[in-house]
């Protein structure tokens, strides 16, 4: 989803911020940022180039989605070499954070 997208979508619905999720992988010096879109999460796209946006701090990431309308975000950490957790290959953390 373009960033432009995203906030179309808020100042037209304002009641229905759709969920976003900053993913960042463990060990990672990166943030990018995820939408809930119809159950499924699509990356945050540069309105210019169509990549994906990436971040360098939680702080660029709330300035930017504060600028949108999103309030909130939930953090997912990812950390898939975790020996130690479940089996599932995928193991994640979320925390809600104000933005």
């Amino acid at each position: 989803m373009k960033l432009k997208q995203l906030k179309n979508w808020i100042q037209s619905h304002p009641d229905n911020v759709p969920h976003c999720f900053v993913m960042a992988h463990a060990g990672g010096a990166q943030y990018v940022v995820e939408v809930e879109v119809k159950h499924q999460l699509e990356p945050l796209k540069d309105d210019k180039n169509d990549e994906v946006m990436h971040f360098d701090s939680v702080e660029q990431v709330s300035d930017k989605l504060r600028s949108v309308g999103v309030k909130k975000a939930t953090l997912r950490l990812l950390d898939p070499y975790d020996e130690f957790g479940p089996a599932d290959p995928s193991c994640k953390e979320d925390m809600v954070i104000t933005l």
